[in-house]
């Protein structure tokens, strides 16, 4: 089906959200009513996704219901998923989502979308959001780049790393102290040949920045 201008400007407002990667709004079918991905994402994988969702009764029985929700957590990235009226909004995000903005920009997108009945009217500030580019997001932070790193070469791995991050904050001698704290971490349980290179990669990004 062919989305409102609302509607597309709901999508474009999630789009804004720094951490989000992309969003899109299937029905009970598997079928794509609309979505908001970056170009590099596959038509096909997204609705072979959705069939597949819809079609599984556990999924079904735990999205149940007009309010009902499901978020899933990776190593990689988050998935978000809400239920509406006789279909689904899926979001697709970074671990370093701004979660408090998403959580209140989802309110108000929900509100939003329709996919059953006469579409909500757009109004005059919906109109000029869908017109609008979306947002650029803001420069990482330190933090984010360093996460990220850790990301990359941990994988899976890397939990307690990123804890120990975290706890450090965007504070440089707070994160000089965690970065060693996570090559230390990493010669005792991975291998040393990693924390050297993750430590030096590391090291460098806070050099930088410093």
């Amino acid at each position: 089906m062919e989305p409102s201008l609302g509607q597309r400007a709901a999508l474009s407002q999630l789009a804004a959200v720094p951490g989000v990667v992309g969003s899109m709004v299937f029905d009970q079918a598997g079928a794509v009513a609309f979505s908001e991905f970056p170009p590099v994402f596959d038509t096909a994988g997204l609705e072979a996704l959705a069939g597949t969702l819809s079609a599984d009764g556990y999924f079904q029985e735990w999205l149940a219901g007009d309010h009902a929700s499901l978020d899933l957590q990776f190593g990689d990235g988050r998935v978000i998923l809400r239920s509406m009226e006789q279909a689904w909004l899926l979001v697709l995000c970074t671990p370093q989502v701004n979660a408090p903005l998403l959580s209140m920009s989802l309110t108000q997108v929900l509100r939003r979308l329709r996919l059953g009945g006469e579409p909500a009217r757009a109004t005059t500030g919906e109109l000029a959001l869908a017109a609008a580019p979306p947002a650029r997001p803001p420069e990482p932070s330190l933090l984010d780049r360093l996460q990220a790193l850790v990301t990359a070469e941990l994988g899976e791995q890397g939990a307690q790393a990123h804890e120990l991050l975290a706890a450090a904050g965007n504070v440089p001698k707070a994160l000089h102290g965690a970065v060693a704290d996570v090559e230390r971490l990493t010669r005792l349980f991975i291998s040393k040949k990693k924390a050297e290179e993750l430590g030096r990669h590391m090291r460098e990004l806070l050099e930088r920045a410093t």
